[in-house]
């Protein structure tokens, strides 16, 4: 099993969290999934979070989300680090999936903040979420700050300090935080604040992590990655040899342009399916609530990605 430690360790570069796959009648494509998996694998993309936002874990059961962690798991057989999203608005249920994905053996578990109870409990609420799971599972976990959840942690947005005492209520099993909240000053702070304590990890796109990196940040959740993943180890590899002009070349000319086009259609996570099926890899519908592309926003994607010599870059299918 791996210890809290050794996956604050582990998570470190390029953090892929991965698309969860219908098929046509939008039942769960676990044959998708395994092929995903290994074309992580092939590439050499270190860490991946499986069950998480990216992944529409809102909108599966929980068997199916018992059922993704376990493909995924299952088919990296530790040849890359596999976090699970158990993310639940009710506590008993979260570390009732926390358990499930510590015993199958994932590296670790992602966890937002309980989005109905905060409202109702500020930060007492929060930290007793954090500490029922964590004094009652053995496995690393990192609280993430979804966009989802933004407006209800803006008393610890507004005073980075707290993110220690949340950390602080986790037991020692707090291994990472993932921040979604593109605010610039905060995601400074937390990494000067939390630095030997938790692997902090932008969300936000290589334009954030170039930011993150200066104040310590070891890992960055991936966009170009989930379909490109040779990109995001390039830049990768270009901050930590201090090549950051290359790094910054790379931002501008594709990071930028590609995450404009998508945040544009406002619908981020299907606008990833729509490339990655374009390339050749496992793509497919959304679950309700979310929306598929459109036909024109498709053409869009292309022709922008086609501009920026992304659709001309090699994916490994096996």
């Amino acid at each position: 099993m791996t210890t809290p430690n050794e996956l604050r360790e582990k998570l470190r570069g390029p953090v892929v969290a991965m698309t969860t796959h219908f098929k046509d009648d939008l039942s769960l494509d676990l044959d998708a999934m395994r092929r995903l998996t290994e074309y992580y694998v092939r590439c050499g993309v270190p860490t991946v979070i499986a069950d998480g936002s990216t992944g529409e874990f809102f909108s599966l059961t929980q068997e199916e989300r018992r059922q993704v962690i376990k493909t995924v798991v299952d088919t990296a057989a530790g040849q890359m680090t596999v976090v699970a999203g158990t993310a639940h608005s009710g506590t008993d249920i979260t570390l009732e999936l926390t358990r499930y994905a510590q015993d199958l053996g994932a590296d670790g578990v992602m966890i937002t903040p309980p989005y109905y109870g905060y409202n109702n409990g500020g930060m007492d609420c929060l930290k007793a979420h954090y500490d029922k799971v964590t004094a009652n599972s053995d496995i690393g976990i990192v609280i993430y700050f979804s966009g989802v959840v933004l407006p209800l942690v803006s008393e610890i947005l507004a005073k980075p300090a707290l993110m220690v005492h949340l950390v602080d209520s986790c037991n020692g099993h707090a291994s990472g935080f993932k921040d979604a909240s593109g605010n610039f000053p905060f995601h400074r702070d937390v990494n000067l604040l939390l630095k030997g304590k938790v692997s902090v990890m932008g969300s936000a796109g290589m334009n954030y992590f170039l930011w993150g990196h200066m104040f310590g940040s070891p890992c960055s959740l991936t966009g170009l990655g989930n379909i490109w993943p040779q990109v995001e180890i390039d830049f990768w590899h270009h901050l930590e040899a201090g090549r950051r002009d290359e790094a910054l070349k790379i931002v501008l000319k594709k990071d930028l342009p590609y995450l404009e086009a998508c945040m544009s259609t406002r619908r981020y996570w299907a606008c990833v399916k729509a490339l990655q099926a374009m390339v050749g890899l496992p793509g497919g519908p959304m679950r309700r609530p979310l929306l598929s592309v459109t036909d024109e926003q498709r053409e869009m994607l292309r022709n922008v990605c086609t501009e920026i010599g992304l659709m001309d870059l090699p994916v490994d299918l096996g």
